[in-house]
């Protein structure tokens, strides 16, 4: 076996790549099934067994470069593959059918694949380059062309590129969709854990605190600590720290409401919002989860304990007022041992 198809631990692509590794299975596959279609028609429909030919030959290639991507994963070189190849078929085609029939309408599918699949720049050379030459083509042969009927083999021709048209771009549209979707979610959530970031927890506490100055609701914050973190990180790594934040961070998303809001408010440290919450509630809500915390099992089996600090909004609070009476309870936690509770008291 050559030494390209041979098979090693696959790296996922991550990013931007794996979205373009994804088209370029999907375009593969659908090219494939496209060609194989197409030269059925040709066989059964028109008897043209040549231009048959020439569309199973470009399915077997496209199979041929699915095949070889799947097994290399080189994401360039196949989409350079796909590109040339989807080039070699079209221009056979349009040579066969000496530029009639609308077999022109067939170089418009180059620009969406080649801009998907090579970026801005290669992109726009080679659709170019083949522009050019169709057009030198056209020129030459345009004196010798006599008048044409539309056929149905015209009219095939041209259903069969503005579906493929439809699909190219429906699939571009999902994917780029989908980019714009993940982007969003890592601006507001933090990579480690997974949760809220301190940005996205700052909007959500504002929204918060306009609806309870609206509809006079109870509002709860919870400041909570990881109770001597500093020496995790000296005994264990700082790996070993940071996958002890994202059990923490699991198990307090697991062990909340659907209606409180949980993120990394920095460090080691995560806020609650809890509307429509008491301060008495939401001691309930941290009995809960220091209850499922002793009984976690976290790396080294090590014993990790939360101090919290509980803030209720008061009607005149700010969202800076309210989270320095969280700050402050919780660093009274502190001061009192640790793995306790402090609840800052009501302003009325």
């Amino acid at each position: 076996m050559p030494h390209w198809l041979h098979k090693e631990p696959v790296t996922p692509f991550t990013g931007p790549l794996r979205h373009q590794a994804r088209l370029v299975y999907v375009i593969l596959t659908l090219m494939a099934a496209y060609f194989a279609v197409i030269g059925t028609i040709n066989v059964f429909v028109f008897a043209s067994y040549t231009i048959a030919a020439l569309d199973y030959a470009g399915m077997l290639g496209m199979l041929a470069v699915l095949y070889y991507f799947h097994y290399s994963r080189r994401l360039m070189h196949t989409s350079w593959l796909v590109v040339m190849l989807l080039i070699g078929v079209i221009l056979v085609f349009i040579h066969m059918a000496e530029g009639r029939s609308y077999s022109l309408i067939w170089v418009t599918l180059l620009p969406p694949v080649t801009f998907f699949l090579l970026g801005r720049r290669a992109g726009a050379w080679v659709c170019g380059a083949v522009f050019v030459y169709v057009a030198i083509y056209v020129y030459i042969n345009m004196p010798r062309w006599e008048p044409a009927e539309f056929t149905l083999g015209t009219f095939l021709n041209i259903v069969e590129v503005l579906a493929a048209h439809w699909l190219l771009f429906r699939l571009y549209e999902r994917s780029r969709a989908e980019a714009f979707a993940e982007l969003e979610l890592l601006s507001e959530t933090d990579k480690l854990t997974g949760l809220y970031n301190r940005s996205r927890l700052d909007s959500f506490l504002l929204h918060e605190i306009e609806r309870h100055h609206r509809d006079n609701r109870p509002l709860t914050l919870i400041l909570s600590d990881i109770d001597h973190f500093k020496r995790i990180n000296d005994q264990h790594g700082h790996l070993s720290g940071d996958r002890a934040l994202k059990v923490v961070a699991d198990l307090l998303v697991n062990h909340t409401r659907s209606s409180d809001i949980c993120g990394r408010w920095g460090g080691e440290e995560f806020l609650f919002i809890c509307p429509d919450t008491s301060s008495a509630a939401a001691s309930h809500i941290i009995g809960k989860i220091q209850q499922a915390l002793s009984v976690a099992e976290l790396p080294h089996r090590t014993a990790v304990t939360l101090s919290f600090g509980v803030a209720s909004l008061g009607p005149d609070d700010t969202a800076e007022h309210v989270l320095r009476r969280a700050d402050d309870a919780l660093y009274q936690a502190k001061r009192e041992g640790r793995n306790t509770v402090v609840t800052a008291a009501d302003r009325t």
